[in-house]
């Protein structure tokens, strides 16, 4: 009985041994998510204070009340008219452009137009905030009151800046104290072009930007190493395409300083097309169309010397109009050898047939009246005798009537005859072969493209 009772009062014990270690170990495990939770909740509010920090505000974590005020702090002791740094190294000034777009080329004015989109960026330590606690939005209103670099293009005739439907104007502020500065603007630029290979030439424009009052002491202007210019697409014109961009530095030397600058080249060549089809094709149609008096019966003179006179004509209002759309240069150009030596050519025929006809007159016009008038007389006493006597009119007779009055055969007899009819056979081959020669070595010599670096 007492081994009972002591079996009893230890499994008592040993329940309530058991029940007690049970609210520990809960109790324990209360404890540890309760910290656990803590510890989670800290890590995930630093991270996103971490995250935040690098992230540009929202509009709704400033007011306008504090960024107002903020504004105004800002720019209370702001001078627009010190550059940044000023009195310390030379502020660099990273340029890049967007072409919007190539407008015509002007050949009489020697311009050509653009509209771009001019970027700028520079820092400015004066312009440094909290990024946290502050925000300044991007707005041209205050344009007017920092310094602003005063860039402008050497080669510009007309510029324009675009208002519609609000200034074209972008101010950007960073929190390190960077500043973009970007503006749409149209410009029409001067062009020293040379037009002694036109229309086969190639033209060099280009876009040179410098600072007015600045020397490389004060500023500095730099291409942006990452894509300095960009376009939407390719550029399309009406007669030229552009085949190369290159940037580079063109400092410039003044005896009031030394000047930072860059600058944009751009190569246009021309097409061919147009050219094709209104000059050169016309005109090579023109010149052997000359060719064919060489054909043409000697006596013939009116048939031979309209033709020639109509081809010299045409080409010379060819050469006209060609001009009309260059301007009055000094020099001699590509079309103007080629109009010229197609002038030649027609000229040539005309004179050609010069010395056929003198040839025909030192033969003598009494001459050939003579012969005229003598076949006629004859021709007459056959027909009247072939008439009286029907017998005498077989195969044979006809034959020899007519080789002995064959007027041709006989004018073809005389010296100064045959010696016009081989200056035509001697045309017919000399003036094509000489315009072939000349093909041979004008086309090389004007579609040959120069080497500008």
């Amino acid at each position: 009985m007492a081994t009972s009772m002591e079996y009893i009062t230890r499994f008592i014990e040993w329940r309530v041994y058991r029940k007690k270690a049970m609210d520990i170990s809960l109790m324990l495990f209360i404890h540890l998510y309760i910290i656990s939770a803590c510890a989670l909740c800290v890590t995930s509010s630093n991270y996103r204070s971490s995250t935040e920090g690098n992230q540009p505000p929202s509009h709704d974590a400033h007011d306008m009340k504090s960024t107002t005020g903020f504004l105004d702090v800002l720019l209370e002791n702001y001078d627009r008219r010190m550059r940044p740094n000023f009195d310390g190294e030379p502020t660099t000034i990273y340029v890049d452009m967007h072409i919007s777009r190539f407008d015509t080329i002007k050949e009489v004015s020697m311009d050509f137009g653009m509209t771009v989109f001019l970027r700028m960026r520079w820092n400015d330590p004066r312009l440094r905030y909290n990024m946290t606690s502050q925000h300044i939005p991007p707005s041209a209103f205050m344009l007017d009151k920092i310094w602003i670099p005063d860039l402008f293009f050497t080669n510009e005739k007309v510029a324009y800046f675009h208002d519609v439907t609000r200034e074209n104007i972008l101010l950007r502020f960073y929190p390190n104290g960077d500043v973009l500065y970007s503006v749409r603007v149209s410009l029409t630029l001067a062009c020293q072009m040379k037009f002694e290979k036109f229309p086969m030439d190639e033209q060099h424009c280009y876009l040179e930007m410098e600072s007015y009052g600045y020397t490389t002491r004060d500023l500095n202007f730099e291409w942006k190493k990452d894509k300095p210019l960009t376009n939407d697409t390719i550029f399309e014109l009406q007669q030229f395409k552009v085949t190369e961009t290159r940037v580079n530095k063109c400092d410039k030397l003044y005896y009031t300083g030394n000047f930072t600058c860059i600058k944009v080249n751009f190569t246009l060549e021309r097409e061919l097309g147009y050219y094709w089809l209104i000059i050169f094709i016309p005109s090579f149609l023109l010149v052997l169309l000359s060719w064919v008096s060489f054909w043409i019966n000697p006596f013939a003179s009116p048939a031979r010397i309209s033709l020639c006179i109509t081809a010299v004509l045409t080409i010379t209002t060819q050469a006209i109009g060609v001009h009309e759309a260059l301007p009055k240069v000094s020099y001699v150009t590509a079309i103007d050898v080629w109009m010229a030596l197609c002038l030649i050519f027609v000229t040539g025929a005309l004179f050609e047939y010069a010395c056929v006809n003198h040839c025909l007159q030192r033969f003598g016009k009494n001459r050939i009246k003579e012969l005229l008038s003598r076949a006629g007389a004859e021709m007459a006493l056959v027909d009247l005798s072939n008439s009286s006597e029907p017998g005498r009119m077989g195969f044979k007779g006809q034959t020899s009537v007519a080789d002995t009055y064959d007027i041709e055969s006989q004018i073809k007899e005389h010296k100064e005859v045959v010696q016009a009819l081989r200056i035509d056979r001697f045309s017919r081959y000399a003036f094509p072969m000489a315009f072939i020669a000349f093909n041979i070595v004008y086309w090389p010599v004007t579609l040959m493209k120069e080497d500008t670096h």
